[in-house]
């Protein structure tokens, strides 16, 4: 892969790879990643003719870490990637999301909806799902209160060297590599900050706003060994969805799709990206597998 690159948006600096040519396709990863989760989804997709960018969203990898949690609200995040598409001359891209990213990919389609040609969105729902979640999906998703304390959460989680927080994890995505990233100064408390700011017990509180529905064609991923999130939360979120709607559950997968099952997380994206494109849009050309 090509070094990164750095780019100012919003008061902080953002890290991120730009590979290839041709349509252009997002990368947004989740907590507590980089765009190092993307690495074997990049050389296949500019192997099949995209453009491919990979920040390093706020808070995490090469980018900058914001120590406050009111600097992490998803439409600060969607502002910081309008930015880069601003910055690189991007109109409209295809965006594909995991995680978090996933969470700031539906966002991105609600709020932009002419900046956005096709949405992926793997593990994480729609958020009108989310905001009724079954006791079963809450019981899962038990971590996202604990982090709700600043200091407290930090201070466990490093705790018997990093004894819980491994706990959490297991042994699913880069474990090893994210001690050593969440080891950085500031890096644990911005990377919680995520849920501090978007999944607050005040937020759970609040009446569940209408979300507009989303035209951009739509892939949802979600592997069936994922323990954080469950099923429902993807299954039922073509229901939001007003373009093509397509599900695919992937069996043999938990929850870091693109590294639990790369080969057929590729061919998903390569078979769908610039497909279902309303007859009124143009498409460019691009060389195939």
């Amino acid at each position: 892969m090509t070094e990164k690159r750095t780019v100012r948006v919003n008061d902080v600096e953002l890290a991120y790879l730009d590979e290839g040519e041709g349509e252009p396709v997002i990368l947004l990863h989740g907590f507590p990643d980089s765009s190092y989760l993307w690495r074997h989804q990049i050389p296949a997709l500019v192997e099949g003719g995209f453009r491919v960018i990979a920040p390093d969203l706020r808070g995490f990898g090469d980018s900058g870490k914001p120590q406050e949690a009111a600097a992490y609200g998803m439409q600060t995040i969607v502002n910081d990637v309008v930015a880069l598409t601003l910055h690189l001359g991007v109109k409209r891209p295809h965006l594909v999301g995991h995680d978090w990213g996933a969470a700031i990919a539906w966002m991105y389609a609600f709020l932009m909806p002419r900046r956005l040609d096709h949405l992926v969105v793997m593990s994480v729902g729609h958020p009108g799902v989310f905001a009724t979640p079954s006791l079963e999906q809450r019981a899962a998703s038990w971590y996202m209160l604990f982090y709700q304390f600043p200091g407290v959460s930090e201070e466990l989680l490093r705790r018997n060297g990093w004894r819980l927080f491994k706990e959490i994890m297991g042994r699913e995505g880069d474990h090893d590599r994210y001690l050593r990233d969440l080891a950085r100064p500031g890096a644990l408390t911005a990377g919680l900050n995520w849920y501090r700011a978007n999944r607050s017990p005040e937020a759970e509180l609040r009446p569940a706003r209408p979300f507009p529905p989303v035209y951009a064609p739509t892939l949802g991923i979600w592997g069936a060994g994922d323990k954080a999130l469950l099923e429902e939360g993807m299954a039922a979120s073509g229901k939001y969805v007003k373009g093509p709607w397509r599900y695919e559950r992937i069996e043999d997968a938990g929850h870091w799709l693109p590294l639990d099952a790369p080969d057929e997380v590729n061919k998903l994206l390569l078979g769908f990206l610039g497909t279902e494109r309303p007859a009124h849009q143009e498409r460019r050309p691009r060389r195939r597998l």
